[in-house]
Protein backbone atom coordinates (compact mmCIF):
# COMPACT_ATOMS: atom_id res chain seq x y z
CA UNK A 1 0.00 0.00 0.00
CA UNK A 2 2.97 2.34 0.43
CA UNK A 3 3.69 2.49 -3.29
CA UNK A 4 1.05 5.21 -3.20
CA UNK A 5 0.96 7.58 -0.26
CA UNK A 6 -1.56 10.38 0.27
CA UNK A 7 -2.76 9.72 -3.30
CA UNK A 8 0.71 10.26 -4.79
CA UNK A 9 2.34 7.51 -6.88
CA UNK A 10 5.79 7.11 -5.34
CA UNK A 11 7.03 4.92 -8.20
CA UNK A 12 6.18 7.43 -10.94
CA UNK A 13 8.91 7.28 -13.63
CA UNK A 14 11.16 5.31 -11.31
CA UNK A 15 13.51 3.02 -13.26
CA UNK A 16 15.81 1.77 -10.52
CA UNK A 17 14.65 -1.86 -10.42
CA UNK A 18 17.06 -2.80 -7.65
CA UNK A 19 15.61 -0.11 -5.42
CA UNK A 20 12.03 -1.06 -6.32
CA UNK A 21 12.62 -4.68 -5.30
CA UNK A 22 14.19 -3.69 -1.98
CA UNK A 23 11.44 -1.17 -1.26
CA UNK A 24 8.68 -3.66 -2.05
CA UNK A 25 10.40 -6.23 0.15
CA UNK A 26 10.55 -3.68 2.97
CA UNK A 27 6.93 -2.55 2.86
CA UNK A 28 4.99 -5.49 1.40
CA UNK A 29 3.54 -8.53 3.07
CA UNK A 30 3.00 -9.40 6.73
CA UNK A 31 5.55 -8.24 9.33
CA UNK A 32 7.23 -11.64 9.60
CA UNK A 33 10.43 -10.19 11.07
CA UNK A 34 8.49 -8.62 13.94
CA UNK A 35 6.53 -11.83 14.50
CA UNK A 36 9.73 -13.89 14.59
CA UNK A 37 11.25 -11.43 17.07
CA UNK A 38 8.16 -11.68 19.29
CA UNK A 39 8.13 -15.50 19.17
CA UNK A 40 11.83 -15.57 20.06
CA UNK A 41 11.23 -13.41 23.13
CA UNK A 42 8.23 -15.53 24.09
CA UNK A 43 10.35 -18.69 23.80
CA UNK A 44 13.08 -17.07 25.92
CA UNK A 45 10.44 -16.16 28.50
CA UNK A 46 9.34 -19.79 28.67
CA UNK A 47 12.84 -21.15 29.30
CA UNK A 48 14.47 -18.20 31.11
CA UNK A 49 11.71 -16.31 32.86
CA UNK A 50 14.22 -14.94 35.38
CA UNK A 51 16.23 -13.27 32.61
CA UNK A 52 13.11 -11.67 31.11
CA UNK A 53 12.01 -10.48 34.56
CA UNK A 54 15.45 -8.96 35.23
CA UNK A 55 15.50 -7.17 31.87
CA UNK A 56 11.94 -5.92 32.29
CA UNK A 57 12.75 -4.38 35.68
CA UNK A 58 15.05 -1.93 33.88
CA UNK A 59 13.22 -1.54 30.57
CA UNK A 60 9.94 -0.74 32.31
CA UNK A 61 11.29 2.62 33.50
CA UNK A 62 12.14 3.57 29.93
CA UNK A 63 8.78 2.50 28.49
CA UNK A 64 6.87 4.32 31.25
CA UNK A 65 8.10 7.60 29.77
CA UNK A 66 5.67 7.02 26.91
CA UNK A 67 2.04 7.83 27.89
CA UNK A 68 0.75 4.61 26.30
CA UNK A 69 2.93 2.37 28.47
CA UNK A 70 2.62 4.62 31.51
CA UNK A 71 -1.00 3.43 31.58
CA UNK A 72 -0.70 -0.06 30.07
CA UNK A 73 2.01 -1.49 32.34
CA UNK A 74 0.17 -0.75 35.65
CA UNK A 75 -3.07 -1.91 34.02
CA UNK A 76 -1.46 -5.17 32.96
CA UNK A 77 0.07 -5.63 36.43
CA UNK A 78 -3.40 -5.43 37.92
CA UNK A 79 -5.12 -7.73 35.44
CA UNK A 80 -2.35 -10.04 34.16
CA UNK A 81 0.54 -9.69 36.58
CA UNK A 82 2.36 -12.73 35.23
CA UNK A 83 2.61 -11.12 31.77
CA UNK A 84 4.06 -7.71 32.70
CA UNK A 85 7.71 -8.73 32.23
CA UNK A 86 6.93 -10.45 28.93
CA UNK A 87 4.97 -7.49 27.57
CA UNK A 88 7.66 -5.05 28.68
CA UNK A 89 10.41 -6.92 26.83
CA UNK A 90 8.20 -7.49 23.79
CA UNK A 91 7.24 -3.82 23.55
CA UNK A 92 10.74 -2.48 24.05
CA UNK A 93 12.22 -4.92 21.53
CA UNK A 94 9.57 -4.19 18.89
CA UNK A 95 9.96 -0.42 19.26
CA UNK A 96 13.75 -0.61 19.12
CA UNK A 97 13.66 -2.95 16.12
CA UNK A 98 11.16 -0.76 14.25
CA UNK A 99 13.10 2.45 14.91
CA UNK A 100 16.37 0.88 13.77
CA UNK A 101 14.83 -0.71 10.68
CA UNK A 102 13.02 2.48 9.66
CA UNK A 103 16.09 4.64 10.21
CA UNK A 104 18.40 2.34 8.24
CA UNK A 105 15.98 2.03 5.32
CA UNK A 106 15.39 5.78 5.31
CA UNK A 107 19.15 6.29 5.05
CA UNK A 108 19.18 3.79 2.20
CA UNK A 109 16.48 5.79 0.38
CA UNK A 110 18.38 9.03 0.91
CA UNK A 111 21.61 7.55 -0.45
CA UNK A 112 19.98 5.86 -3.48
CA UNK A 113 20.11 7.31 -6.97
CA UNK A 114 16.49 8.28 -7.62
CA UNK A 115 15.24 10.86 -10.08
CA UNK A 116 13.23 13.83 -8.85
CA UNK A 117 10.28 13.01 -11.09
CA UNK A 118 7.28 13.56 -8.81
CA UNK A 119 5.33 16.79 -8.92
CA UNK A 120 2.65 17.50 -6.32
CA UNK A 121 0.58 20.43 -7.51
CA UNK A 122 -1.10 20.96 -4.12
CA UNK A 123 1.69 20.40 -1.64
CA UNK A 124 -0.33 21.80 1.25
CA UNK A 125 -3.08 19.20 0.72
CA UNK A 126 -0.53 16.40 0.53
CA UNK A 127 1.19 17.52 3.73
CA UNK A 128 -2.17 17.55 5.54
CA UNK A 129 -3.03 13.99 4.46
CA UNK A 130 0.45 12.64 5.18
CA UNK A 131 0.59 14.36 8.57
CA UNK A 132 -2.86 13.03 9.50
CA UNK A 133 -1.74 9.48 8.66
CA UNK A 134 1.55 9.70 10.54
CA UNK A 135 0.06 11.40 13.60
CA UNK A 136 -2.72 8.80 13.82
CA UNK A 137 -0.36 5.83 13.97
CA UNK A 138 2.20 7.72 16.03
CA UNK A 139 -0.49 8.42 18.62
CA UNK A 140 -1.73 4.83 18.79
CA UNK A 141 1.82 3.44 18.87
CA UNK A 142 3.18 5.68 21.63
CA UNK A 143 0.47 7.83 23.22
CA UNK A 144 -2.93 6.13 23.34
CA UNK A 145 -3.24 2.97 25.50
CA UNK A 146 -4.99 -0.04 23.94
CA UNK A 147 -6.57 -2.09 26.77
CA UNK A 148 -10.29 -2.61 26.38
CA UNK A 149 -12.31 -0.98 29.11
CA UNK A 150 -15.18 -2.45 31.09
CA UNK A 151 -15.86 -6.00 32.28
CA UNK A 152 -14.01 -7.64 29.40
CA UNK A 153 -10.76 -5.87 30.21
CA UNK A 154 -9.65 -8.38 32.82
CA UNK A 155 -10.37 -11.55 30.85
CA UNK A 156 -7.54 -13.81 29.74
CA UNK A 157 -8.26 -13.18 26.05
CA UNK A 158 -9.20 -9.53 25.68
CA UNK A 159 -6.48 -7.15 26.71
CA UNK A 160 -3.69 -9.54 27.65
CA UNK A 161 -0.04 -9.18 26.59
CA UNK A 162 -0.57 -11.21 23.41
CA UNK A 163 -3.58 -9.18 22.35
CA UNK A 164 -1.73 -5.90 22.99
CA UNK A 165 1.42 -7.08 21.23
CA UNK A 166 -0.53 -8.07 18.12
CA UNK A 167 -1.91 -4.56 17.77
CA UNK A 168 1.46 -3.01 18.55
CA UNK A 169 3.00 -4.96 15.67
CA UNK A 170 0.31 -3.73 13.28
CA UNK A 171 0.61 -0.11 14.46
CA UNK A 172 4.40 -0.06 14.30
CA UNK A 173 4.35 -1.66 10.85
CA UNK A 174 1.95 0.99 9.54
CA UNK A 175 3.90 3.83 11.15
CA UNK A 176 7.18 2.57 9.72
CA UNK A 177 5.63 2.26 6.25
CA UNK A 178 4.26 5.80 6.44
CA UNK A 179 7.62 7.24 7.47
CA UNK A 180 9.41 5.31 4.73
CA UNK A 181 6.93 6.52 2.11
CA UNK A 182 7.32 10.12 3.29
CA UNK A 183 11.11 9.90 3.04
CA UNK A 184 10.84 8.43 -0.46
CA UNK A 185 8.53 11.21 -1.63
CA UNK A 186 10.77 13.87 -0.08
CA UNK A 187 13.66 12.33 -2.03
CA UNK A 188 11.79 12.34 -5.35
CA UNK A 189 9.63 15.47 -5.21
CA UNK A 190 10.47 18.54 -7.28
CA UNK A 191 8.98 21.95 -7.85
CA UNK A 192 6.28 22.14 -10.55
CA UNK A 193 7.67 25.35 -12.04
CA UNK A 194 10.97 23.84 -13.14
CA UNK A 195 11.73 23.89 -16.88
CA UNK A 196 12.06 20.10 -17.04
CA UNK A 197 8.58 19.63 -15.51
CA UNK A 198 7.05 16.23 -16.14
CA UNK A 199 3.62 14.74 -15.56
CA UNK A 200 1.47 15.84 -12.66
CA UNK A 201 0.91 13.02 -10.18
CA UNK A 202 -1.60 14.62 -7.88
CA UNK A 203 -4.44 17.07 -8.27
CA UNK A 204 -5.54 17.08 -4.62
Amino acid sequence: MFKTFAWVDLFSRLHNQSFIKRYESHISGPPLDMVILSISILFLWLIREDFIAYSASHLGYILAILPKYHYELPWLAENHSEQVALYTCLSFSLITFTVAKTLLFSLYIISSQLGREIIVTDLKSFVKHAAAYLLTFLSFAFLIPLPAYGNGASTTVLGNAYFLTFFNIVLLKMLSGGITATVLLAKRIKRPNRRDQVEVTSND
